[in-house]
């Protein structure tokens, strides 16, 4: 068992990357549907797995949607999803 695992869901829209579910240790995990408009999630984790461990950050892709060029438009003008929870 990590001594902290926390993460946040991004989903790219075309009105820029909107927060989704959330988890944050010792609270209880946020839940938040995607927009329906959304083209892309991402996960943004932060895990520790021990008290003496240095914090490991990773990024992932969930899922996107089938068109490469609305995703490519979207990506092009508000970048990357969030590195941050």
């Amino acid at each position: 068992m990590a001594a902290s695992n926390e993460w946040t869901e991004w989903h790219l829209t075309p009105r820029g990357w909107e927060r989704g579910t959330e988890r944050e240790d010792f609270k209880p995990t946020v839940n938040r549907d995607a927009p329906a408009d959304c083209v892309m999630t991402c996960k943004h984790s932060e895990v520790m797995s021990s008290s003496f461990s240095p914090v490991k950050s990773t990024d992932h892709t969930i899922w996107k949607h089938s068109d490469e060029q609305l995703l490519s438009s979207l990506l092009e003008q508000y970048g990357p999803a969030p590195k941050h929870l």
